[in-house]
């Protein structure tokens, strides 16, 4: 459901303003996705000669431009058209892609033809707000830049069939390809690169250019250095398939300074990501508080390896850059096995998975995409709580409490065959407020 606001502006532009140009200021709100921007005044007029002739004459013309706070200037439009868009997603022609940013904007009135007795203007401003919404991606996904065998807009194109809302592009020791990101209709495509090193791989999420010099490193000291500076570029970074046998984590899990913690990896074996997962509950029962996330390693296109496959699953504000990064690094999110997979959605009040709340707080949650012989199991410090999905339950709800435990998550684990029950869904934790 789309949640609109609506402001009118009206002014009278007089006839001595005619050839010049001159701003109008309007407030744009917190929470805002997409705005649309429409005006209205009196371009003809018809008068009727002595003889009967109908005559239609322009007596004004108005043309449009915006500029967003502290004067950035966004686009024009000339008096060409009446109704302009503007979102970080995509914007009217002639209007580059933004952020709307609450604060001061400015319609930029150009008059550029001024009837004598001037020219009365209404402008409509429509406001789309931000709603919480479920958005899936793949965190970490390679192309023809590094050892993939897929371009970009390849890429767009498959993660958009397989019902992705974000991808991160992140080849091998390389962010060229992040000047290069192309825009797909429903669909975010954001830069990334995967730090790679015989010694162990990370993820660099939402950063241009997470590193300037050469990425190559020979001491732990250099490595702690990269990871430094990738986060002064404002990447989030991600420990890749740690406990992976050929290219795990060899410097230490605890030797680096990272943000997430990549459990589940689609390239690499179900043992390896198995050990990732009871590692991360481990240090959940010590106290800490490390957001995971889950990405397929595309590389080409081949038996068992599909974008998507696992899926990073995120309530976000919106797709845009900034909502996706803020919602990725909080651990507001869960892990599936692929965007058909199971779903979750937990609320306590306003706060969510990745959130602090008080063992007073009822956590709702409702899972859904469930299929016969599915175990829904809660997971604390405490232990394990287990619930058998019975046949013709597609979707369960229940309430639950900390009860006193430091955290508290939820996976939905499926039988696969001689493998037995696998998580199918991992989300992150609920952690217990600190007195």
């Amino acid at each position: 459901m789309d949640c609109t606001d609506e402001i009118k502006l009206e002014l009278t532009v007089e006839n001595e303003k005619e050839g010049m140009y001159f701003p109008v200021e309007f407030r744009v709100p917190d929470h805002v996705e997409k705005m649309d921007i429409s005006y209205s005044y009196q371009r003809y007029e018809t008068d009727e000669g002595e003889n009967g002739e109908i005559f239609r004459k322009e007596i004004n013309i108005i043309d449009l431009a915006v500029c967003a706070p502290q004067g950035i200037y966004i686009g024009s439009s000339g008096s060409d058209r009446s109704k302009i868009h503007l979102s970080a997603y995509g914007s009217s022609q002639g209007f580059a892609p933004c952020e709307i940013t609450p604060g001061i904007w400015q319609i930029i009135v150009g008059a550029y033809k001024i009837a004598p007795r001037g020219c009365p203007v209404e402008y409509r401003i429509t406001f789309h707000k931000k709603q919480l919404r479920l958005y899936k991606g793949d965190t970490h996904i390679h192309t023809t830049g590094s050892d993939g065998n897929c371009n970009l807009e390849e890429i767009g194109r498959m993660a958009i069939k397989e019902g992705l809302d974000f991808v991160f592009i992140t080849d091998h020791n390389n962010y060229a390809h992040n000047s290069q990101l192309p825009r797909m209709e429903g669909l975010t495509i954001l830069p990334g690169a995967e730090w790679t090193h015989y010694k162990g791989h990370a993820g660099m999420l939402g950063a241009e250019r997470p590193f300037d010099n050469a990425f190559c490193v020979n001491t732990s000291d250099e490595m702690k250095e990269k990871l430094k500076e990738a986060k002064s570029r404002g990447a989030i970074r991600v420990l890749n398939h740690p406990f992976c046998p050929n290219c795990g984590w060899k410097w230490g899990m605890d030797s680096a300074d990272y943000d997430l913690v990549e459990v589940w990896n689609g390239g690499t074996w179900f043992a390896a990501n198995t050990a990732c997962l009871k590692w991360w509950d481990e240090k959940l029962k010590k106290g800490e508080r490390i957001p995971i996330t889950g990405g397929s390693d595309f590389h080409r296109t081949e038996f068992g390896r599909m974008i998507g496959s696992p899926c990073t699953c995120l309530y976000a504000w919106s797709r845009t850059k900034k909502d996706l990064m803020e919602a990725l690094a909080s651990g507001h999110g869960f892990i599936v096995y692929s965007p058909e997979g199971p779903m979750v959605e937990a609320f306590a009040d306003e706060c969510m998975m990745g959130d602090e709340i008080t063992s007073e707080q009822d956590i709702v949650w409702r899972f859904w995409n469930l299929r016969r012989g599915d175990q829904i199991v809660f997971i604390s410090d405490r232990g394990e709580e287990v619930m058998e999905v019975q046949p013709y339950v597609h979707e369960y709800h229940c309430t639950k409490r900390m009860a006193g435990s430091k955290y508290l998550r939820a996976e939905v684990r499926r039988q696969t065959g001689a493998a037995g029950n696998m998580p199918a869904l991992v989300t992150n934790p609920f952690y217990l407020e600190r007195r």
